[in-house]
């Protein structure tokens, strides 16, 4: 079944709202199909509002039954979970011969806000398609909270490699991390421009990238996302994000725009050439960008730099990098860069780094 079949279910939808706000008896248990009607025409509202409205991505996503999901799932086999993450477990399963990872609620209850960040992460992934983001190959709508079913990365995500169970292999050498940033500018700057309208990510961080068998950066986590006018004053939300990472512009205005991404990129940016955990040290009551900037006006960038870093790299190659992080870190949002520019300027640093390999071969 496509999302073109949904649209059928848009009249039935609305006569049971209607019937829900007539009854002064709250029903308690729905069944799999009053899930699906009411599930599947939020995510088609939310697919036309992405895509206004023209037909994009939706025969790349199939929409899975229940039973589905069992099967794949050997009916949730708990030697099956492969990870858990703000209330939703994560199933590795099989799919038309594929390896997968189905995403699913922790809890069978009702929950509306993880019906909406799951919905929206479909609706993204349906109509924003790119290499560097996370592919979802579908969902079902038959259960309270949806299910996601998305490619399988089995190296899971960029925090572990840097500060969780992998970080002591050192698996992430200068060129792999150069490659993740490179990677998550790319999966940004397509999400800021590829629509009409751009996409904030608002949750960019290194718990949300997940990475390939190559090492490739895959871009996650896209439930919060919102879509804005730009020019439009005023587009206030309530802030979303992971402490460490989030705009201080933004928790101070609640405005949304790009530049919100922009600044937890430069986050991300500075934590990969400092192997240091904006998370933990935002629990600590410290912050790494403000961290960063005093070390190295006292001390230079050497001194906040991961020293496995400094034996390989170049130094004007990382300085570099370092600078365009502190760029897209400044207070003010219309004084950072656009994630246009932040992949152009990485590509100026890449080519630098190759040329110097090549004149040393």
């Amino acid at each position: 079944m496509n999302l073109g079949m949904l649209a059928k279910f848009l009249f039935l939808m609305d006569q049971t709202k209607s019937n829900n706000k007539n009854s002064k008896v709250v029903q308690k248990f729905k069944s799999k199909e009053e899930y699906f009607i009411e599930n599947g025409g939020i995510l088609l509202e939310k697919q036309i509002a992405l895509s206004q409205g023209k037909d994009i991505g939706v025969g790349q996503l199939k929409i899975l039954s229940k039973s589905e999901i069992e099967k794949a799932t050997n009916n949730y086999d708990p030697g099956l979970i492969v990870g858990s993450f703000r209330g939703a477990t994560i199933y590795k399963g099989i799919f038309d011969d594929k390896v997968v990872a189905i995403k699913t609620s922790s809890k069978p209850d009702p929950n509306p806000e993880l019906v909406n960040l799951f919905l929206t992460d479909v609706s993204i992934g349906m109509v924003i398609c790119h290499s560097n983001m996370v592919k979802i190959y579908g969902c079902c709508l038959e259960t309270c909270v949806p299910m996601m079913v998305s490619e399988f990365y089995p190296n899971k995500d960029l925090h572990r490699y840097l500060h969780g169970d992998m970080a002591h292999e050192n698996l992430l050498n200068w060129r792999g991390r150069f490659r993740v940033a490179i990677d998550v500018a790319y999966a940004l700057s397509c999400m800021h421009n590829a629509l009409s309208k751009p996409v904030v990510h608002r949750d960019v961080m290194s718990f949300g990238i997940l990475l390939d068998s190559s090492y490739h950066a895959k871009l996650a986590n896209i439930g919060h996302s919102v879509v804005i006018t730009p020019g439009k004053k005023e587009q206030r939300w309530p802030v979303h994000g992971t402490p460490g990472y989030i705009d201080p512009e933004y928790i101070e205005t609640q405005e949304v725009t790009e530049k919100c991404d922009v600044y937890s990129f430069g986050v991300l940016m500075l934590e990969l050439i400092t192997s240091r955990d904006p998370v933990e040290m935002a629990q600590c009551g410290n912050d790494l960008v403000d961290e960063f900037v005093l070390n190295v006006s006292k001390h230079g960038f050497k001194a906040m730099i991961d020293t496995i870093l400094i034996e390989e790299v170049n130094i004007d190659e990382i300085q570099r990098f370092m600078q365009l992080a502190l760029k897209c870190v400044v207070k003010k949002g219309v004084e950072r860069p656009t994630m246009i520019s932040v992949v152009e300027e990485l590509w100026l640093i890449q080519d630098q780094g190759n040329h110097r390999t090549e004149s040393k071969a």
